[in-house]
């Protein structure tokens, strides 16, 4: 699979998802919980960007390999578009699956169940 991120219009490619890429994931999805330092932490999630992007694109997104010279609003950025970016194909295939189960359900039965969800919101708003 190919995993990529558009940022500032640009587009770049992420590192097959593996055991040692979910880790470091794993790693920065805990980086709130973390004692420790702005700087710290953004130097993790900086970190997360490079490894992922690699150093010279990494440079390129922000402008600087210089974390005090950064928006660090654009490394949360980054650094949730390529987590993403690993989440998308996944979460693809189960919108496609609710999909084929909504087209599957007969069409009386979505109207049927969609009547009976207004009768509720009906005697609901009247309570």
């Amino acid at each position: 699979m190919v995993y990529t991120i558009i940022f500032n219009g640009r587009s770049y490619d992420l590192p097959k998802k593996t055991v040692a890429v979910m880790e470091k994931v794993d790693d920065v999805l805990k980086v709130d919980a973390l004692k420790g330092t702005v700087r710290q932490k953004f130097e993790k999630l900086h970190r997360f960007v490079k490894d992922s992007v690699g150093e010279e694109n990494a440079a390129e997104m922000f402008g600087s390999t210089d974390l005090s010279e950064i928006d660090l609003s654009e490394v949360t950025l980054a650094v949730r578009m390529i987590i993403d970016a690993y989440d998308k194909p996944i979460n693809d295939y189960q919108m496609e699956k609710n999909r084929q189960k909504l087209a599957d359900l007969p069409l009386d039965k979505i109207t049927s169940i969609t009547k009976a969800a207004q009768t509720v919101a009906t005697m609901e708003s009247r309570k």
